[in-house]
């Protein structure tokens, strides 16, 4: 008798433990609908891109010689602050002096020799009113004349382009600004033989701009003069502005992204900017009336965008055709209205 007692109490056991296992698990809650109204106001649209910045065109320049030679003398180092016309490196000039010397005395010789044609001329067309000499000796004297003329101007000549050689001994920065790099040494022989030999490349660091690289669907609200805020990794928190004042004609394609060069003026201080620093710039429109409402009531599918509106309390899928889209909120072209309600969440399509 206890032994059946003790039976019943375990298939009951494995009775109830069957339906415990059986038991249908609890449905998820529903996501409880997020709501938000259509708004008008006014809307200054932001183009987001990402740049850098670069020095302007003729910030940089390579500085070499024009004339053979050994460098004697090099005062600058990378870093050292010049002006315009500042000496950069000097050349021996010892053969560019005696060339000029060569060249001047030259130029002596042959400008006695032209007062001396000039005075036998003179002195034919004297002698031929007494009979004393003939046209043959007129006109010898004036052929004379004009060829001690024609190597008194090549004289001359020479002369100027021995002292243009000894003036190249002579670097100067042609620009003001901040020597990159050094790339030469003194006592060492430099040849300009085919191209000019670079001494050294200066930068002007005050002559830069930044670029930003616009994607090709948010080309078309960037505008001339459009104004400009940008920043930088290196100034965290700093906000640098500036104006558009060039749109690239043509694209720069880099892995098969298209994108298009705005270039922006710089307004203000740039010395805490340099060349290749990465920026992130912020492109604004001019201000409008627009419909808004947030970016996260827009939905996507397989035949256009879509918003999901609230009509007495239900739901409708409603198309919509959007115009420039922000982080935070979109334009809405078509489809909603002022004081219309929007699911920002909780939609009924969700999965």
């Amino acid at each position: 008798m206890k032994a059946l007692f003790l039976t019943a109490i375990v298939l009951a056991g494995t009775a109830g433990g069957a339906f415990v296992l059986r038991r249908p698990a609890a449905a998820a809650p529903a996501v409880a609908p997020q709501v938000a109204v259509v708004t008008e106001r006014d809307f200054s649209p932001q183009v987001l891109a990402t740049g850098f910045i670069r020095l302007l065109p003729g910030a940089r320049i390579a500085v070499g010689a024009r004339v053979s030679g050994v460098v004697v003398s090099l005062p600058v180092t990378q870093g050292s602050r010049v002006e315009q016309n500042d000496i950069i490196a000097r050349l021996d000039d010892r053969e560019a002096r005696s060339r000029l010397s060569q060249a001047e005395a030259s130029l002596s010789e042959l400008d006695a020799l032209h007062e001396q044609r000039v005075d036998d001329l003179s002195r034919a067309e004297s002698l031929r009113q007494a009979g004393g000499s003939t046209e043959q000796q007129i006109l010898n004297a004036r052929t004379a004349l004009a060829a001690a003329r024609a190597r008194l101007d090549g004289a001359r000549a020479n002369r100027e382009l021995a002292l243009l050689q000894l003036d190249y001994t002579v670097i100067r920065a042609p620009i003001s600004g901040v020597v990159a790099s050094v790339s030469t040494q003194e006592g060492e022989t430099v040849a300009a033989s085919f191209s000019a030999p670079t001494f050294v490349t200066l930068l002007d660091p005050n002559r830069i701009e930044c670029v930003a690289l616009v994607d090709e669907t948010d080309i078309g609200r960037v505008h001339l003069k459009d104004s400009v805020e940008f920043t930088v990794d290196a100034w965290p928190g700093r906000v640098f502005r500036g104006a558009v004042t060039n749109i690239a004609p043509d694209a720069t394609i880099q892995g098969g992204v298209v994108d298009y060069e705005v270039r922006v003026r710089i307004a203000g201080s740039v010395l805490d900017l340099k060349p290749q620093m990465t920026a992130s710039v912020s492109i604004g429109g001019a201000s409008r009336r627009a419909l808004l409402i947030p970016t996260t009531a827009v939905r996507q599918s397989a035949v256009g965008t879509y918003v999901w509106r609230l009509r007495n309390g239900i739901p409708e899928r409603v198309p919509v055709v959007l115009g420039a889209r922000q982080p935070d909120v979109t334009e809405v072209k078509s489809g909603l209205s002022s004081r219309d309600s929007v699911l920002t969440g909780g939609f009924p399509d969700a999965k």
